[in-house]
Order: C-alpha cells, then sequence, then structure tokens
C-alpha cells in the first residue's frame, strides 16, 4: 500500500468510529433520559416516546455505519467493495422492512 491509500484508510477508520461513537453515545442519552422519566412517577407518554427513539437510533449505529462505507468505498473507487456493501445495506434495509410488516 502506497501513502495516499493508507492515509485514506486511515480516514474512512476514523469516519467509520465517529459515525459508531456519535450513534451509540446519542442512543445512550436518549436511552437515559427516557429511563429517568419512565422512573418517575407520574410516568409520561414522552417517556416511552424517548424510550423508542433511542432503541431506533441504536438499531440505525450499525446501518448509518454500512451506508457510509459504501460512500467511502465508492469515493476510492474500490467497486467491488461498494457492491458487497450496498449488497449488505439492502439486507438490512429489507430485514427491516420485513420485521415491520410483520
Amino acid at each position: 500500500m502506497n501513502g495516499d491509500a493508507m492515509d485514506q484508510t486511515d480516514h474512512t477508520e476514523e469516519m467509520l468510529g465517529r459515525v459508531l461513537t456519535v450513534g451509540s453515545r446519542t442512543s445512550t442519552a436518549i436511552l437515559a433520559v427516557g429511563l429517568v422519566l419512565a422512573l418517575l412517577p407520574p410516568t409520561t407518554h414522552l417517556a416511552s416516546r424517548l424510550l423508542t427513539i433511542g432503541l431506533v437510533a441504536l438499531i440505525l449505529t450499525p446501518i448509518a455505519r454500512v451506508a457510509v462505507s459504501v460512500i467511502a468505498f465508492a469515493r476510492r473507487q474500490e467497486w467491488m467493495f461498494v457492491l458487497c456493501t450496498a449488497f449488505v445495506l439492502v439486507l438490512l434495509i429489507v430485514g427491516i422492512i420485513v420485521a415491520f410488516v410483520d
């Protein structure tokens, strides 16, 4: 690997790490607030909504990582990896759609 390719790989890894960090921290914060509100009497509808939003954010975090990977591979013109990660992304999206339909 030459220096440019290594720099691109490092940048991609940092970007993917940021996506996972932001997603997990955001979902954790939302879940924590929802849990605190759920434990305080009287329980509000807001607590239930925040818990749901936090779980959705947690589920979407790895999906966002795969989407960012597709974009990163496309920028680097690594078409085989684009194809593979796009396929994984489609499978994840189809799985979510099927879960909500049933």
